[in-house]
């Protein structure tokens, strides 16, 4: 009966959660005078996981606004904001990213009520009615849908206007500067210039921010001495690469941003391709002794973070939450 309703969060939940929820969804088969007490049941444990999976223990206690409020565990409020915020802290989002936290806190606040709903749900209930009963498995099924909105639509928020803030702190001078250091793939060539695409921020943690740039750059290749060139014996010419910055950048200072060469990855393929247009240019007659292009480098693989969503880690009842409108 519920079964359509669920398939948009499915997506959404790791393999064991999905698990729970369809095994919840089963208790409705059987008729039951606990049936509903045994979805609620099941229900809580899902949600439970699910915090659990978006804000890890070890990640929320190693916030720099984390405060301990009972027993050195996360409670179910500061789970949900680790998972909209991750390491970053009220001042830098009011004050940098000019997002008003009071709306959010309101809406958090409702969630992590709904959320203490199912903590009592079946406490000294027996045999709810059919009407009562399905009412109550159709506002679970849409608090989940609103679960995973309310954290998408609020970190989105965040992140956008923290990649706005890069845009500007990050430009193509900057870039530019370091490039002219970068050994492409020989001495003989020039940095002309560079052009940004897109600056996107990958993840966030509790210690870092990881950003990734992607971009190309413009490089004139030169065949041959100046003295070739003078005498026309040398070739000039031009190739633009893609290239990839992958950066962290502390939680604690988000706008500290420094790129260093070994953060560049430069795509140097391109220049191999037999296939391409361009009329590779003869050497043969060069009066001086043949040049042979370097081997690229390839030491600088893509910063891919150790963090990883679906690790589960023991479930560790949390203590609930009162309704709170400010945090």
């Amino acid at each position: 009966m519920f079964e359509h309703k669920v398939v948009p969060i499915t997506t959404r939940l790791a393999p064991n959660e999905q698990k729970m929820l369809i095994s919840s969804l089963k208790s409705l088969d059987f008729e039951d005078d606990m049936k509903y007490n045994s979805f609620g049941h099941k229900f809580r444990e899902m949600m439970s996981k699910i915090l659990h999976r978006l804000a890890p223990n070890e990640a929320v206690l190693a916030c720099s606004w984390y405060v301990n409020e009972h027993d050195n565990k996360p409670t179910r409020r500061q789970r949900l904001l680790y998972a909209i915020k991750s390491g970053l802290e009220d001042e830098f989002i009011e004050s940098e990213l000019e997002i008003d936290l009071v709306p959010i806190a309101k809406r958090l606040g409702k969630v992590i009520s709904e959320l203490n709903k199912y903590t009592h749900f079946g406490d000294g209930t027996f045999d709810v009615n059919k009407d009562v009963g399905e009412a109550f498995v159709s506002e679970s099924i849409d608090f989940l849908l609103n679960f995973f909105s309310s954290i998408d639509e609020i970190r989105t928020q965040i992140v956008e206007s923290y990649e706005a803030l890069l845009n500007k702190k990050i430009t193509e001078a900057t870039i530019n500067d370091v490039m002219q250091e970068i050994d492409i793939l020989a001495t003989h060539y020039t940095v002309d210039g560079n052009t940004i695409d897109t600056i996107s921020v990958a993840d966030i943690d509790a210690h870092n921010i990881y950003i990734s740039v992607d971009g190309s750059v413009d490089v004139t290749h030169q065949y041959g001495s100046d003295g070739d060139l003078r005498r026309g014996d040398g070739v000039e010419f031009e190739k633009s690469y893609p290239f990839i910055i992958n950066i962290q950048v502390s939680v604690i200072d988000p706008l500290f941003i420094e790129i260093e060469t070994d953060d560049i990855e430069v795509d140097t393929d391109k220049y191999y391709d037999n296939g391409s247009d361009e009329e590779e240019p003869d050497e043969s007659d060069y009066n001086e002794e043949s040049y042979e292009p370097d081997e690229p480098d390839y030491d600088d693989e893509p910063y891919e973070p150790d963090y990883d969503d679906d690790d589960e880690e023991p479930y560790e009842p949390d203590e609930p939450d009162e309704p709170d409108y400010n945090y």
